[in-house]
């Protein structure tokens, strides 16, 4: 049994459970259309919201043991209202708590999202652990759609991708409660993984890889997959992924598994600033070496360690300038970092704060340890 059928399994499983469980609310499961994950685009020909739903088909219910995925789409000036319309369309009550996805298209975040997701985060039906997404395609109904050409049920697809992501570090995992609660906390920004249809050698697969950052509930910028991980490290959210080191000449060289994180952010004032100070220690394995003269001479260990080090130190200061200067959005929450250690400047400092992240001091101290070698400790060596 593959992962697919896996997830079908205990999805009718849980539906089994209330069609048997005598409870007076209880409905049947040909009665209702179960909802894997939903897109929402703005519709051109009429400038309303459009919601896209990618359903579990059960095709005639539980007795024939049978299910694949069918897609239905339709327009309204509200979410709500759009929900109980498809009702009509479907001749059934859809199904929300099984729901794992949600994804935005990049107009309808711009515009600002706080439209999009309230009736979701407000139903009693719906539930606050769905992942949330921003789609790179034009449209956020091409990412669902892409199971015409997989065969594949989409949303649980995104799901396990995130799930995953830890191995990963290349996108933040973000469910809708997150996005919600760094909405309504001061001196924090949300931000939401990106997810675009990948076509490479005649074949489509959907990818997650970057962000979207947002201030209040408008999406104002992305970032890609490398300045992701940089900001992971710079949240002390980094759970795995690969250190990539070049060589004393600037040539990719070497891989490093990224097997633990942490990350300290201390505010303080200084001459009257509040200044900013992030150290970072992650403990890696070193899994790639990609050069004949391995580890003699002057490539040590301890001169990977260095340069890594530095690298990555340079790298997270170089995207916290850069979403200060562009952006002005405090993503890393340095500012729940000054509410919690100086209280009473977070008090004098709170209304002005999205000035204040723009010109605010940060340092970054970064220390890569290389714990390990893997199976060897010798590169390969060519022969003469």
């Amino acid at each position: 049994m593959n992962r697919g059928q896996k997830i079908l399994s205990a999805l009718l499983s849980a539906v089994l459970l209330f069609v048997i469980s005598g409870c007076w609310n209880y409905s049947e499961v040909d009665d209702m259309s179960i909802v894997a994950g939903v897109a929402i685009d703005r519709n051109k020909a009429d400038g309303k919201l459009q919601m896209t739903v990618e359903m579990v088909d059960t095709q005639g219910g539980l007795q024939q043991n049978q299910a694949g995925f069918k897609t239905l789409s339709f327009t309204g000036d509200t979410i709500f209202e759009i929900a109980r319309d498809m009702i009509s369309m479907t001749g059934k009550k859809l199904f929300w708590s099984h729901a794992k996805v949600i994804i935005f298209s990049e107009e309808v975040a711009r515009e600002g999202l706080i439209k999009a997701i309230d009736w979701y985060s407000r139903d009693t039906e719906t539930r606050s652990d769905v992942f949330i997404f921003v789609s790179e395609q034009k449209n956020a109904r091409d990412v669902v759609n892409q199971n015409s050409t997989t065969e594949a049920i989409m949303s649980f697809e995104l799901a396990q991708m995130m799930r995953d992501e830890k191995y990963v570090g290349s996108a933040p995992v973000v469910e809708i409660w997150d996005f919600i609660d760094k909405l309504e906390t001061s001196g924090y920004n949300a931000v939401a993984p990106l997810v675009y249809i990948n076509e490479k050698n005649g074949q489509k697969n959907e990818r997650v890889d970057g962000a979207a950052v947002f201030v209040k509930d408008k999406m104002v910028g992305k970032l890609n997959g490398k300045e992701t991980k940089n900001m992971l490290f710079a949240k002390n959210d980094i759970k795995g992924g690969v250190l990539e080191v070049n060589s004393a000449q600037g040539t990719p060289a070497y891989s490093l598994e990224i097997l633990s994180s942490r990350t300290k952010v201390k505010p303080a004032m200084i001459d009257g600033k509040v200044h900013i100070q992030i150290n970072t220690v992650t403990h890696t394995g070193l899994d790639e070496v990609m050069t004949a003269v391995g580890l003699s001479g002057n490539e040590s260990i301890a001169a990977i360690e260095k340069r890594a080090g530095e690298d990555l130190q340079k790298e997270i200061l170089s995207l916290i300038h850069k979403v200060q200067q562009e952006y002005h959005a405090d993503i890393f929450g340095f500012g729940e970092a000054v509410h919690e250690n100086l209280p009473k400047t977070w008090t004098r400092l709170r209304e002005q704060w999205p000035d204040q992240f723009v010109n605010l001091d940060v340092d970054v101290s970064s220390k890569v340890i290389i714990q390990s070698t893997a199976k060897t400790t010798r590169a390969i060596k060519l022969g003469d």
